[in-house]
C-alpha cells in the first residue's frame, strides 16, 4: 500500500468532518456564510494537496526539480498530527468565538434590564 494512500485514509476523516462540521454550524447560524466559504476553501485545498502530494512528488523527481526522498511513514504521521491539530484549533475557535457571541449577548441583556430597573426607581 502506497504511503501517498495512508497519508489520503487517515486524513479524508478529519477532513470530512470538518467540512460536515462547517455545514452544520453554517446552517445552525453558528458561522456566517463569508467564514464558511473561506473554511470550505481551506479544508478543501488542504484534501487537494493530500489527494495530489503523489503525483505532484513524482512529477518533480522526474524532472530533476527535486532530489529529497519519497514520503516517509515518519512523514505520513507528522502530517496526520499537524491536519488533527488544524481541526481541533479550528474548533476551538468556533467554540471560542460562540462564547464570545453568548457572552456579549449576555451583557447586553443584562445593561438593558439595569437600565430599566434603574428608570422604574427613579420614577
Amino acid at each position: 500500500m502506497s504511503r501517498y494512500l495512508i497519508l489520503i485514509l487517515l486524513n479524508a476523516p478529519l477532513i470530512i468532518a470538518a467540512l460536515l462540521g462547517n455545514l452544520v454550524n453554517f446552517k445552525l447560524g453558528k458561522l456566517s456564510f463569508r467564514k464558511y466559504i473561506g473554511q470550505t476553501i481551506i479544508w478543501i485545498a488542504i484534501l487537494l494537496g493530500l489527494v495530489f502530494a503523489g503525483p505532484i512528488y513524482e512529477f518533480l523527481f522526474t524532472n530533476d526539480l527535486t532530489q529529497t526522498e519519497p514520503l516517509s511513514l515518519f512523514d505520513v504521521v507528522q502530517i496526520t498530527g499537524i491536519i488533527v491539530v488544524l481541526f481541533m484549533s479550528n474548533r476551538s475557535r468556533i467554540k471560542l468565538q460562540n462564547l464570545e457571541k453568548r457572552v456579549q449577548d449576555l451583557h447586553q441583556e443584562l445593561s438593558i434590564r439595569l437600565s430599566r430597573d434603574e428608570k422604574f426607581i427613579k420614577k
